[in-house]
C-alpha cells in the first residue's frame, strides 16, 4: 500500500504522476480500496464506540457541569440572602444600640435629678436642723451670759445676807410647785 501511494506521488519516467504502467495504477488502487475497506468495517465499530464513549463522557461532563452551575448559583442566591438577611440584622441591632443608648441617657439624667433634688432636700432639712441647733446654742450662751450678768449684778448690789435669803426664799418656791 504505501508503495501504491509512493508511486502516486512520484513521478513516472513518461514525465507524469502516473505510472507507465496503468495496470500497477489500478492493482494498486484496488489494494488501497481493500485495506481501507477493511479498516473501515473493523475499525468502525470501535471508533464508534470510542466516539459514543466520549460522547457520553462529554455528555455526562456537560450535566454535570450544568448541575454544577445551577448548584453554584444557588448557593450564591442563598448566601445573597443570608447577606441580605445580616445586612438589615446588622441595621437592626445598631438601631436597637441606639435606642438603648438614648434610653440609658435619658435614665441616666433622671436618676442623677432626682439624687440631686434628694440631697437638696437633705440638705434643706440639714440647714434647718442646724439653724435650730444654732439657734439653741445662741440662747443657751446669753442665757449663761445673762445668767453670768445677773449674777455679777445681784453680787455687786447685794450683800452675802440678801442673797442668801432671795435662795433660799427660791428654793422654797421650787420646793412648792414641785
Amino acid at each position: 500500500m504505501l508503495a501504491s501511494l509512493t508511486v502516486l506521488a512520484s513521478e513516472a519516467p513518461n514525465g507524469k504522476f502516473l505510472p507507465g504502467d496503468i495496470k500497477e495504477f489500478w492493482w494498486g488502487s484496488l489494494a488501497f480500496l481493500i485495506v481501507f475497506g477493511l479498516l473501515i468495517w473493523k475499525l468502525s465499530p470501535v471508533i464508534k464506540e470510542a466516539l459514543n464513549k466520549g460522547q457520553a463522557a462529554a455528555v455526562a461532563d456537560t450535566t454535570a457541569a450544568e448541575q454544577a452551575f445551577t448548584d453554584s448559583r444557588i448557593k450564591i442566591a442563598d448566601a445573597t440572602a443570608k447577606l441580605g438577611d445580616a445586612n438589615a440584622e446588622s441595621d437592626k441591632i445598631v438601631s436597637d444600640a441606639q435606642q438603648t443608648a438614648q434610653q440609658l441617657r435619658v435614665d441616666s439624667a433622671n436618676r442623677t435629678q432626682q439624687l440631686v433634688d434628694e440631697m437638696w432636700a437633705k440638705a434643706q432639712i440639714d440647714v434647718e436642723s442646724m439653724k435650730v441647733q444654732v439657734g439653741a446654742d445662741i440662747q443657751a450662751e446669753v442665757a449663761a451670759q445673762a445668767i453670768g450678768a445677773a449674777e455679777q449684778v445681784v453680787h455687786a448690789s447685794l450683800d452675802d445676807a440678801s442673797q442668801s435669803a432671795l435662795i433660799d426664799d427660791y428654793i422654797i418656791r421650787l420646793g412648792v410647785s414641785l
